[in-house]
């Protein structure tokens, strides 16, 4: 049984989404975690402007520390090798043309 052209042209187009979408989403969190890195403005209170109280901010600060810094940066990098692998493929597969039609 034969997939008509038309349907291996879409599922390419939803290859290229997949990896525009990885690689926005692999950049912004990078992006996120070196603003909070270079400002450390997460701690803060939005409305007062001021930092939170001490005893708070202990225990928030480690919690804090390990989402951004380690996993939000491990979720970055798989974006990115997820995005690599989806390149890789077609990079390896080439370009569909018109005469790679499986009823040619």
């Amino acid at each position: 049984m034969r997939i008509s052209f038309d349907k291996i042209k879409k599922a390419d187009r939803h290859l290229m989404i997949a990896l525009i979408f990885c690689l926005f989403m692999g950049f912004a969190f990078l992006a996120f975690v070196l603003r909070t890195y270079l400002k450390h403005e997460l701690l803060t209170d939005p409305n007062l402007g001021k930092p939170v109280s001490a005893d708070l901010y202990q225990s928030l600060f480690v919690v804090t520390q390990i989402l951004v810094y380690w996993v939000l940066t491990c979720a970055a990098v798989g974006y990115f090798v997820v995005g690599y692998a989806i390149w890789n493929y077609r990079r390896k597969r080439g370009a569909i043309k018109d005469h790679d039609k499986p009823d040619a």
